[in-house]
Protein backbone atom coordinates (compact mmCIF):
# COMPACT_ATOMS: atom_id res chain seq x y z
CA UNK A 1 0.00 0.00 0.00
CA UNK A 2 1.50 3.16 -0.67
CA UNK A 3 2.87 5.54 2.01
CA UNK A 4 2.92 9.13 2.70
CA UNK A 5 6.14 10.97 3.43
CA UNK A 6 6.17 11.73 7.03
CA UNK A 7 8.95 14.51 8.08
CA UNK A 8 7.90 14.86 12.09
CA UNK A 9 8.96 11.63 13.61
CA UNK A 10 10.60 14.00 16.34
CA UNK A 11 8.54 17.03 15.92
CA UNK A 12 7.00 17.94 19.56
CA UNK A 13 3.16 17.24 19.34
CA UNK A 14 2.50 20.71 19.93
CA UNK A 15 4.22 21.54 17.54
CA UNK A 16 3.25 19.11 14.46
CA UNK A 17 1.10 20.95 11.51
CA UNK A 18 -1.97 20.32 11.29
CA UNK A 19 -5.11 21.43 8.56
CA UNK A 20 -8.48 21.03 10.46
CA UNK A 21 -10.50 20.45 7.19
CA UNK A 22 -14.43 19.90 6.47
CA UNK A 23 -16.13 19.79 3.28
CA UNK A 24 -20.41 20.33 3.07
CA UNK A 25 -21.76 18.44 0.21
CA UNK A 26 -24.67 17.50 -2.39
CA UNK A 27 -24.74 13.82 -0.97
CA UNK A 28 -22.29 10.96 0.94
CA UNK A 29 -20.57 9.94 -2.56
CA UNK A 30 -17.86 12.06 -4.36
CA UNK A 31 -17.76 10.07 -7.32
CA UNK A 32 -21.60 11.42 -7.60
CA UNK A 33 -22.22 14.24 -5.23
CA UNK A 34 -20.27 17.83 -5.41
CA UNK A 35 -18.69 19.86 -2.62
CA UNK A 36 -20.69 22.86 -1.77
CA UNK A 37 -18.75 24.20 1.13
CA UNK A 38 -15.24 24.24 2.63
CA UNK A 39 -12.99 25.35 5.04
CA UNK A 40 -9.67 24.89 6.73
CA UNK A 41 -8.24 25.75 9.20
CA UNK A 42 -4.44 25.66 9.61
CA UNK A 43 -2.74 25.03 13.04
CA UNK A 44 0.96 25.31 13.77
CA UNK A 45 1.36 26.75 10.16
CA UNK A 46 3.62 29.54 9.94
CA UNK A 47 2.03 32.22 7.57
CA UNK A 48 -1.05 30.18 6.73
CA UNK A 49 -4.74 32.14 6.89
CA UNK A 50 -8.21 30.05 7.79
CA UNK A 51 -9.49 29.71 4.32
CA UNK A 52 -14.15 28.84 3.71
CA UNK A 53 -16.29 29.44 0.91
CA UNK A 54 -19.21 28.23 -0.43
CA UNK A 55 -19.19 26.48 -3.95
CA UNK A 56 -21.18 26.43 -6.61
CA UNK A 57 -21.16 23.00 -7.19
CA UNK A 58 -22.73 23.43 -10.82
CA UNK A 59 -26.26 21.16 -9.91
CA UNK A 60 -29.26 21.39 -7.77
CA UNK A 61 -29.02 20.22 -4.16
CA UNK A 62 -31.40 18.05 -2.96
CA UNK A 63 -33.82 19.19 -0.85
CA UNK A 64 -33.07 16.38 2.10
CA UNK A 65 -29.49 17.58 1.96
CA UNK A 66 -30.17 21.31 2.22
CA UNK A 67 -32.15 20.20 5.39
CA UNK A 68 -29.33 18.83 6.80
CA UNK A 69 -26.44 21.72 6.35
CA UNK A 70 -29.21 24.52 5.41
CA UNK A 71 -26.91 25.76 2.23
CA UNK A 72 -29.35 26.09 -0.50
CA UNK A 73 -29.00 26.79 -4.14
CA UNK A 74 -29.45 30.64 -3.94
CA UNK A 75 -26.76 30.58 -1.37
CA UNK A 76 -24.19 29.01 -3.98
CA UNK A 77 -25.12 30.83 -6.97
CA UNK A 78 -22.37 33.02 -8.01
CA UNK A 79 -19.61 31.32 -6.20
CA UNK A 80 -16.67 30.23 -6.92
CA UNK A 81 -16.72 26.73 -8.83
CA UNK A 82 -14.25 24.20 -6.74
CA UNK A 83 -12.04 24.77 -9.56
CA UNK A 84 -11.45 28.41 -8.97
CA UNK A 85 -10.02 27.39 -5.23
CA UNK A 86 -7.88 24.11 -5.63
CA UNK A 87 -4.28 26.01 -5.86
CA UNK A 88 -5.71 27.84 -2.59
CA UNK A 89 -6.44 24.93 -0.80
CA UNK A 90 -3.26 22.68 -2.07
CA UNK A 91 -0.79 25.53 -0.55
CA UNK A 92 -3.07 25.60 2.83
CA UNK A 93 -2.46 21.72 2.92
CA UNK A 94 1.22 21.65 1.68
CA UNK A 95 3.60 20.21 4.47
CA UNK A 96 0.50 19.39 7.02
CA UNK A 97 -1.47 16.84 8.19
CA UNK A 98 -4.80 16.33 6.85
CA UNK A 99 -7.25 16.38 10.08
CA UNK A 100 -11.26 15.52 9.97
CA UNK A 101 -13.75 14.11 11.97
CA UNK A 102 -14.31 11.51 9.92
CA UNK A 103 -11.29 11.28 7.48
CA UNK A 104 -12.71 9.03 4.83
CA UNK A 105 -15.45 11.08 4.17
CA UNK A 106 -13.77 14.71 3.89
CA UNK A 107 -11.09 13.01 2.27
CA UNK A 108 -13.03 11.32 -0.13
CA UNK A 109 -14.34 15.06 -1.62
CA UNK A 110 -10.88 16.25 -1.48
CA UNK A 111 -9.54 13.25 -2.78
CA UNK A 112 -11.54 13.76 -6.11
CA UNK A 113 -11.28 17.37 -6.38
CA UNK A 114 -7.37 17.30 -6.21
CA UNK A 115 -7.58 14.08 -9.16
CA UNK A 116 -9.72 16.01 -11.73
CA UNK A 117 -7.67 19.37 -11.04
CA UNK A 118 -4.14 18.65 -10.64
CA UNK A 119 -4.69 14.75 -12.27
CA UNK A 120 -3.18 13.52 -9.09
CA UNK A 121 -4.62 12.41 -5.78
CA UNK A 122 -4.65 13.49 -2.52
CA UNK A 123 -1.34 12.55 -0.59
CA UNK A 124 0.14 13.34 3.06
CA UNK A 125 -0.48 12.00 6.07
CA UNK A 126 -3.75 12.06 8.25
CA UNK A 127 -5.47 11.96 11.57
CA UNK A 128 -9.37 11.35 12.55
CA UNK A 129 -10.98 13.24 15.61
CA UNK A 130 -13.57 10.46 15.18
CA UNK A 131 -10.96 7.54 15.45
CA UNK A 132 -9.73 9.19 18.48
CA UNK A 133 -13.29 10.00 20.36
CA UNK A 134 -14.13 5.93 19.21
CA UNK A 135 -10.40 4.85 21.06
CA UNK A 136 -10.55 7.37 24.10
CA UNK A 137 -13.90 8.29 24.94
CA UNK A 138 -16.75 6.73 26.88
CA UNK A 139 -19.68 8.70 25.47
CA UNK A 140 -22.35 6.73 23.41
CA UNK A 141 -22.63 9.03 20.12
CA UNK A 142 -19.12 10.08 18.89
CA UNK A 143 -20.84 12.43 16.65
CA UNK A 144 -18.82 15.79 16.21
CA UNK A 145 -21.63 17.43 18.04
CA UNK A 146 -21.72 15.04 20.66
CA UNK A 147 -18.17 15.15 21.07
CA UNK A 148 -17.83 18.92 21.73
CA UNK A 149 -21.06 18.67 24.27
CA UNK A 150 -18.67 15.88 26.06
CA UNK A 151 -15.74 18.32 26.05
CA UNK A 152 -17.15 21.47 26.69
CA UNK A 153 -16.71 23.02 23.19
CA UNK A 154 -19.01 25.15 21.94
CA UNK A 155 -20.53 24.03 18.55
CA UNK A 156 -22.17 26.75 16.45
CA UNK A 157 -23.95 26.44 13.09
CA UNK A 158 -23.40 22.54 13.41
CA UNK A 159 -22.63 21.08 9.71
CA UNK A 160 -21.51 24.30 8.52
CA UNK A 161 -17.79 23.78 7.19
CA UNK A 162 -16.25 26.95 9.24
CA UNK A 163 -17.89 26.01 12.43
CA UNK A 164 -17.12 22.31 11.90
CA UNK A 165 -13.25 22.62 11.36
CA UNK A 166 -12.93 25.17 14.21
CA UNK A 167 -14.17 22.17 16.45
CA UNK A 168 -12.24 19.84 15.71
CA UNK A 169 -9.54 22.25 15.77
CA UNK A 170 -10.31 22.53 19.56
CA UNK A 171 -10.73 18.53 19.49
CA UNK A 172 -7.62 17.95 18.50
CA UNK A 173 -5.62 20.28 20.80
CA UNK A 174 -7.85 18.40 23.84
CA UNK A 175 -6.27 15.06 22.07
CA UNK A 176 -2.76 16.20 21.77
CA UNK A 177 -2.78 17.17 25.92
CA UNK A 178 -4.98 13.77 26.35
CA UNK A 179 -2.11 11.98 24.47
CA UNK A 180 0.85 14.10 26.27
CA UNK A 181 -0.62 12.80 29.79
CA UNK A 182 0.05 8.83 28.04
CA UNK A 183 3.31 9.71 26.99
CA UNK A 184 3.33 10.44 23.59
CA UNK A 185 6.28 13.13 22.92
CA UNK A 186 6.57 13.58 19.15
CA UNK A 187 4.82 12.82 15.57
CA UNK A 188 6.68 9.31 15.19
CA UNK A 189 4.90 8.29 18.54
CA UNK A 190 1.25 8.86 16.98
CA UNK A 191 2.35 7.61 13.98
CA UNK A 192 3.37 4.33 15.65
CA UNK A 193 0.63 4.20 17.50
CA UNK A 194 -1.67 4.58 14.45
CA UNK A 195 -3.42 7.33 15.40
CA UNK A 196 -1.37 9.50 12.33
CA UNK A 197 -1.89 7.47 8.96
CA UNK A 198 0.27 6.97 6.14
CA UNK A 199 -1.55 5.15 3.34
CA UNK A 200 -4.93 6.50 2.01
CA UNK A 201 -8.29 6.12 3.91
CA UNK A 202 -11.08 4.44 2.69
CA UNK A 203 -14.69 6.35 2.16
CA UNK A 204 -16.84 6.08 4.54
CA UNK A 205 -20.61 7.47 4.18
CA UNK A 206 -21.06 7.65 8.05
CA UNK A 207 -20.62 11.34 9.65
Amino acid sequence: MTQFPFPWEHTPLKELPFSAVDVETTGFYPEKCKIVEVAVVPVNCLAKEPFQTLIDPETRIPPETSRIHGITDDMVSGKPKIAEVMDQLQNLLANSIFVSHNVPFDWGFFDKAFFDYFKTPLRMPHLCTLHLSRKYLRIESKALGSVCDHLGINLREAHRASADTIAVQKILEYFIGFLETRGAKTGGDLREAGLIKLHPPQHSRQR
